[in-house]
C-alpha cells in the first residue's frame, strides 16, 4: 500500500481519535488526514511532482507528520534532513539530490540562509510558523487550499524516502527506500511489537531518523495510536511527567537515555502508577547491566532490537511475549531473514561468526546514484550489512561489532564491543568506547574512553585489573583515558571517529 493510502484507511476507521498530541494541541486522524490534503494540493500547484525531491528540515513538531505525508501524496520523495548538520553538509545533501522545496522553520534560517543559492535546484523554501516577504508560509499555503486528497495512482515500488546516512568515511550515502520497503516494515513492527490502537507512543527522539519515524510514527497511524509528541527534551523531568499524565504504554529510547534512567533515582511508586507495557531500544549498542536495572526499576520489558536505515530500519527484536534473551538483539521480524555470512559471501553454520545478511521486502531499492556502492552491499537479494554477528541454534541474533570497528591484535580478531560490555559491567563506569590504536609488535591494540559515574574514582591499573578476570591478555585495553563525556550522533551512538 502507499503511504499516503494508509493514513486515509486510519482517518476512516478512527476518525475521531487522537493521532497526536502536542502540548496542549490535540489532533484526531480526520484532521490531520485533511491537513495532509491540503499542504499536498498547495505543494501540487507549486509544480511539485511525482519522484520531485522535496526537504523537511523541522524540529519535534506536528508540521513534521503533516509535511511527509503530504510530500507523499503528491508523489514525490521526502528527504528527512538531520538537523544538527552544518550548512556545507546540507548543501551537499540538497545538491546531491537535487532538492526542489524545502519546509523548514526560522531555528534554521541562519544554517539555510547562506547555502540556499547555492543548491541551485531549489524553487520554493516553505517556512513553518509566522509570515516572512522571502519565504512561503505553510499556514498560508494550507489555509487556501480545501481538504481534498490528491487521489494520485502510485506505484508501490515508487521511491518514498531517501534518507542521507551519516557515513563513517567521505560523504553521506542516501537510502532509497519505496513505499513497499516501508509498509512491509510498519506490518512486520504491528506484528513483532504487538501494537493496537490503544497504545500510546512517547516520542521524544529526533523525526529525521529512520529508527524513530518507523517505531513512533508509521506504525502508530497504520495501527490507530496516539503519539505523544515532544518537541524537544531538556530534562528528564519532562519524559518522567509525560510517562504518567500522558499514560504512555510504549516508550522508545535509545541506550544513552536508558543509561540515565538506570542510574537516576525514581519513586518506588512510578513502577506501580505507569501505563508502559514496552520500553523499545534501537540505534546502538544496549548493555545488558542497563537493561537489567531497567527492567528492575519500572517493571516492564525493556526490547532490544537491531536494524539500520538500509532495512527500512527494523531487522529483528526480542519478542514481547516468550523469551528474551539478554545481549542478544532477538529474533528476525515477521518478513525477514537473516543469515551469516564469511568474505566470500558463504552461508555460515550456527555458532559461527561472521557479516549478517539481511532479506525481506523492508530491504531498500539501493544507493542514490551510486550503482557501485549499491552493488557491493546488495547481493541475489541479500543486504550485506556491515555489522559482525552470530545466530544461535534459536535463531536469536548477536551483533559482534561493525566491520569497520573491528581490531586485528597479532592477527587475531577483536571485537570492541566485546570489551565494552565488560567495562560497563564495572559498577562504577557509566559509558565507554574501544577503538584500535596501531602498534608495531602488535598490529593494532584496543584503547578505551571511558566515563565514570558521578563521585566515582577507579585507576588504569583497576580498569585492568578487573578486565583480566574476564577477558583473554590480548582483548585488555592497552590505553585507557578518563573522558568527562563521549561525542555522539543526536541519536545517542558513540562517534567513534571522532575519538580514532
Amino acid at each position: 500500500m502507499i503511504l499516503g493510502q494508509m493514513l486515509e484507511k486510519t482517518a476512516e476507521r478512527f476518525p475521531h481519535h487522537i493521532a497526536i498530541k502536542f502540548g496542549k494541541q490535540k489532533i484526531t486522524f480526520k484532521q490531520l488526514d485533511e491537513a495532509v490534503n491540503r499542504l499536498s494540493q498547495a505543494l501540487l500547484k507549486r509544480d511539485v511532482q511525482e519522484g520531485d525531491k522535496v526537504g523537511i528540515l523541522l524540529e519535534n513538531k506536528p508540521e513534521y507528520i503533516i509535511s511527509y505525508f503530504a510530500i507523499l501524496k503528491t508523489g514525490g520523495v521526502v528527504v528527512p534532513l538531520n538537523t544538527f548538520l552544518t550548512g556545507a553538509e546540507l548543501a551537499y545533501i540538497m545538491n546531491d539530490c537535487q532538492l526542489k522545496a524545502i519546509i523548514t522553520s526560522k531555528k534554521f534560517l541562519e544554517t539555510l540562509q547562506p547555502i540556499l543559492p547555492q543548491v541551485l535546484s531549489l524553487k520554493y523554501t516553505i517556512l513553518v510558523g509566522d509570515d516572512t516577504k522571502e519565504f512561503l508560509s505553510l499556514n498560508r499555503l494550507m489555509e487556501a487550499e480545501l481538504p481534498v486528497s490528491p487521489g494520485k495512482k502510485l506505484n508501490p515500488e515508487n521511491l518514498a524516502v531517501l534518507i542521507y546516512t551519516s557515513g563513517t568515511t567521505g560523504h553521506p550515502k542516501g537510502v532509497m527506500l519505496s513505499h513497499r520497503n516501508l509498509y512491509s516494515n510498519i506490518e512486520s513492527c504491528i506484528q513483532a511489537f504487538k501494537f493496537s490502537h490503544r497504545d500510546r507512543f512517547l516520542l521524544f527522539l529526533p523525526l529525521f531518523h529512520a529508527f524513530t519515524f518507523t517505531v513512533c510514527v508509521l506504525a502508530p497511524i497504520y495501527g490507530g495510536a496516539r503519539i505523544i509528541l515532544l518537541e524537544s527534551v531538556k530534562s528528564l523531568e519532562e519524559i518522567k511527567k509525560s510517562i504518567l499524565w500522558d499514560r504512555v504504554t510504549i516508550f522508545v529510547g535509545v541506550p544513552a537515555v536508558f543509561n540515565i534512567l538506570a542510574e537516576r533515582k525514581v519513586p518506588w511508586i512510578v513502577k506501580y502508577l505507569h501505563a508502559i507495557r514496552a520500553f523499545i531500544s534501537g540505534s546502538a549498542p544496549l548493555s545488558a547491566s542497563t537493561l537489567k536495572k531497567v527492567e528492575k526499576k519500572f517493571g516492564a520489558p525493556l526490547l532490544e532490537g537491531y536494524g539500520l536505515s538500509e532495512a527500512s530500519p527494523v531487522v529483528s527484536v526480542n519478542p514481547l511475549e516468550g523469551v528474551r534473551k539478554v545481549g542478544s538483539v532477538g529474533l528476525p521480524i515477521p518478513q525477514v531473514q537473516v543469515k551469516i555470512v564469511d568474505a566470500e559471501g558463504n552461508d555460515l553454520p550456527v555458532g559461527q561468526e561472521g557479516e549478517i545478511a539481511v532479506k525481506g521486502p523492508n530491504v531498500m531499492l539501493g544507493y542514490y546514484r551510486l550503482p557501485e556502492a549499491t552493488q557491493n552491499v546488495l547481493r541475489n537479494g541479500w543486504l550485506l550489512t556491515g555489522d559482525i554477528g552470530k545466530l544461535d541454534e534459536d535463531g536469536y541474533l548477536y551483533i559482534l561489532d561493525r566491520k569497520k570497528d573491528m581490531l586485528l591484535v597479532r592477527g587475531i580478531n577483536v571485537y570492541p564491543r566485546e570489551i565494552e560490555e565488560v567495562l560497563l559491567s564495572h559498577p562504577q563506569i557509566v559509558e565507554c568506547a574501544v577503538v584500535g590504536v596501531k602498534d608495531e609488535q602488535r598490529g593494532e591494540v584496543p584503547k578505551a574512553f571511558v566515563v565514570l559515574k558521578e563521585g566515582a574514582a577507579l585507576t588504569e591499573r583497576e580498569i585492568r585489573r578487573y578486565c583480566m578476570e574476564r577477558l583473554a591478555r590480548y582483548k585488555i585495553p592497552r590505553y585507557i583515558e578518563f573522558r568527562k563525556s563521549l561525542p555522539k550522533t543526536p541519536t545517542g551512538k558513540i562517534l567513534k571517529r571522532e575519538l580514532k
